[in-house]
């Protein structure tokens, strides 16, 4: 026993020198560390291009993401874990750079020395099986033996260093199927699918430990993935090191069994049609595989309730919070939820003192000598976290009642939650300059009393950008759906990304500096006047001042900035003739295009906005001649019938006369779709169908009646229905709708032959 502790402690000792030479250098040479930061840049730079050229590189991200979902499941589940992120990520490379390389030179030694290859069925169903199973615990083994705190290790913690391993395992192995694999039925199933059994390996974003082998027709048995088999094992062996004093010796029979049964799992599966008939009797006797995920889940919640009642036996000798008399994981996943909901400067400092407060309990539980030297610093980290949190504790209850304050002096509005942010902010808006800087010093300096700088510098920021953003947090308390809209998604990731770059809270500082002078900038362009046509309405009389009046159409140069501005007549700023200008533009005087025109239209760049008699503005993006072909090209093709039918229509039109518009959008004014022109001539607009199911009455009334609130015909153009089907045999029902549809002054045609009769 002698020899073996000096020969641990030899090897540790001379590896812990190494790192402490490393740190040197780096502290010694700052310009290491400025070069791996570059190089890791570069590096993420090279591997984003290659997902958009390399083929591969997509394969490995796909199979990466899945691995990396499985782990995100383990990491959640194991409520009592001590090992940090950082430490897990570093089990899935040992499973990915040693048990790999390790598995595979076994196997192919043992070929070696006895012969026969690795497609051979005693390679496949017993020898792989057993070594895979077996050196999946290699990391696990080389951390208990070199590790100062292994002893004091929860049950969570094996469980996570197993599934790490086996997550790096399988994505190695499935990531070399996935690059292997080939044929058309790969192409078109999928890299796991066979003939007689389908789908095989399930990757499933809806069900617990995705990664499972079973066949998906007629399935008679499964084995769950690498991390699940490697993670119960893994448990077992922590369970039998905790319960080692309390029962004998043959406690660790417990986790031999656990390895038979994870080795039985999958050799019954890789062998299943040529294995001897007492194997698959004893792997049916124990669930066929599916019993396997049960009882690791159970094994699971056993060991978790046995970790937090351990805690509890000396929940007096840790730091607690308020209102915390018992310590369970359900507070912990609540608190961390809420400020990672609400406050993410905070859930930092959550997440830490619930693990470090975990990590300090089972070192006083169970830490041997050696975890002892770890106790004193875990025990400093775990107490400045407690003052950090208590620090922000009191900083939001001064924040509250300065808002309640703020809420009592405004006047009679009523009490509620969202109204106290409302007043918060409106308190903090009416304070100068330095009276806010007087506050945040303020801030800073109790701060201090808690913890150190840099932690109270960002406690007294956080206080500040609460009080600055009450009323966008009372807007959510108050409409909690704002937060499910697409641009609030993307402003709450990019202040995650800018918050995790480096310089990224500089260029959030930045940005919302120069937001006011770009805004200006910007509304000092928007002011000139657009280049816009001949008036297509005739102006209301001129007034004093422009008209305030709703039905009156409001001019492109109106200034509402300047209510002293005579309104511009429309030949005070003639336009030069050009291809782009509306026929009979010169002819504007005589007023053609003012009898034609229903509405009014307004051309601002490449964008027409068009305000119907209704009232209703209704705008639309004008498309070039070249977008245009473009589009008809690319969905001619269509795996979409009715987008290919409108392409096919789109082509013939286009053969035939110049085609102005396809499937162009039209927005209202609040930025919801208020319907689409499929194809658009320059005398016609033709909605296209794919057959008489897909037509609805009153989207031809958008185009024909003028009293609709989405009216968007303005040139008052000829409006056709194509039809890609025969209109025969039609159910009185359809028979009838058409009708209506004729009714309106719609010409309804069904070939290509009789639209061009039409055009």
């Amino acid at each position: 026993m002698n020899s073996i502790w000096s020969i641990r402690t030899g090897i540790r000792d001379f590896l812990e020198s190494i790192y402490r030479t490393g740190r040197s250098w780096i502290e010694k040479y700052p310009f290491i560390k400025t070069a791996y930061t570059i190089f890791s840049w570069l590096s993420l730079i090279l591997f984003v291009l290659s997902l958009f050229f390399v083929k591969e590189s997509r394969t490995m991200m796909v199979q990466y993401l899945w691995s990396f979902y499985v782990l995100l499941q383990f990491w959640f589940l194991c409520r009592s874990k001590t090992i940090p992120w950082k430490q897990i990520v570093l089990f899935v490379l040992a499973g990915v750079f040693l048990v790999v390389p390790f598995t595979t030179l076994t196997v192919n030694a043992l070929h070696v020395l006895f012969g026969g290859s690795t497609s051979d069925t005693w390679s496949i169903a017993v020898i792989t099986p057993i070594f895979e199973e077996l050196w999946k615990l290699l990391p696990l083994g080389i951390f208990l033996l070199f590790s100062r705190r292994a002893s004091a290790l929860s049950l969570s913690d094996y469980t996570l260093i197993g599934a790490a391993t086996g997550v790096g395992f399988q994505l190695m192995e499935e990531l070399s199927r996935r690059w292997l694999s080939s044929g058309p039925l790969a192409e078109k199933f999928g890299y796991s699918f066979t003939w007689m059994g389908g789908e095989t390996i399930h990757w499933d974003l809806f069900s617990l430990f995705p990664g499972r082998f079973e066949e998906s027709v007629f399935p008679t048995l499964m084995t769950v993935g690498h991390p699940v088999h490697t993670a119960m094992i893994a448990l077992a062996c922590g369970i039998a090191y905790r319960l080692r004093t309390k029962l004998t010796k043959w406690v660790f029979l417990f986790p031999a069994m656990m390895l038979l049964w994870a080795i039985l799992d999958h050799a019954a599966y890789n062998g299943q049609y040529q294995l001897p008939g007492w194997v698959l009797r004893l792997h049916d006797w124990t669930g066929s595989g599916y019993k396997t995920q049960p009882a690791f889940l159970l094994m699971l919640l056993a060991s978790i309730t046995a970790d937090y009642w351990s805690l509890n036996k000396i929940r007096i000798r840790l730091p607690s919070l308020p209102n915390e008399p018992l310590l369970n994981p359900f507070t912990e996943l609540w608190n961390m939820t809420r400020s990672f909901c609400l406050d993410r400067g905070k859930f930092v400092y959550w997440l830490g003192f619930y693990r470090e407060r975990r990590e300090l309990g089972f070192h006083l539980l169970y830490g041997n000598e050696e975890a002892a030297g770890r106790q004193e610093p875990i025990d400093a980290r775990v107490k400045a976290l407690c003052q950090a949190l208590t620090g922000l504790a009191i900083i939001l209850l001064v924040a509250g009642l300065f808002a309640g304050i703020g809420a009592h002096t405004s006047g009679g509005e009523p009490a509620c939650f969202a109204c106290m942010f409302d007043s918060l902010q409106d308190w903090w808006d009416r304070l100068d300059w330095y009276e806010q800087g007087a506050i945040l010093l303020g801030a800073l300096a109790l701060s201090l009393l808690f913890v150190g700088f840099w932690p109270a510098f960002g406690i007294a920021m956080t206080g500040m950008g609460i009080a600055g953003s009450g009323h966008e947090i009372a807007g959510y308390i108050r409409d909690p759906k704002k937060l499910l809209t697409p641009e609030n998604a993307l402003s709450v990731a990019a202040g995650i990304v800018l918050s995790r770059i480096p310089f990224g809270k500089a260029l959030s500082w930045a940005g919302k500096k120069g937001r006011r002078y770009v805004r200006k900038l910007l509304d000092k362009l928007g002011s000139r006047k657009p280049d816009i046509d001949v008036p297509v309405k005739p102006k209301p009389p001129k007034h004093d001042g422009p008209s305030k009046h709703q039905d009156d159409p409001k001019k492109p140069d109106d200034d509402p900035k300047k209510p002293d501005d005579e309104p511009k007549k429309p030949d005070d700023n003639p336009k030069k003739s050009d291809d782009d200008s509306p026929p009979n533009k010169d002819k504007a005087d005589e007023g053609t295009e003012q009898d034609k025109t229903i509405g009014s239209i307004v051309k601002v760049k490449d964008k027409t906005i068009y305000t119907n008699p209704a009232g209703n503005e209704l705008t639309w993006v004008d498309q070039s001649p070249k977008n245009i072909n473009r589009d008809i090209d690319q969905f001619l093709n269509s795996k979409d019938v009715g987008k290919a039918t409108e392409a096919k229509v789109a082509d013939f039109v286009r053969n035939e006369t110049d085609v102005k518009a396809y499937a162009q959008k039209v927005m209202r004014s609040d930025g919801q779709a208020a319907g689409d022109l499929d194809v658009v001539t320059k005398d016609a607009i033709i909605e296209v169908k794919a057959s008489i199911r897909a037509v609805k009455v009153d989207q031809f009334n958008k185009f024909t009646d003028p009293t609709h609130d989405l009216f968007f015909n303005p040139e008052n153009k000829k409006v056709i229905l194509y039809i890609d089907k025969s209109l025969s045999n039609l159910r009185p029902e359809q028979q009838a709708m058409l009708e209506t549809i004729k009714s309106k002054g719609v010409t309804i045609v069904n070939s290509l032959e009789k639209l061009k009769g039409v055009l």
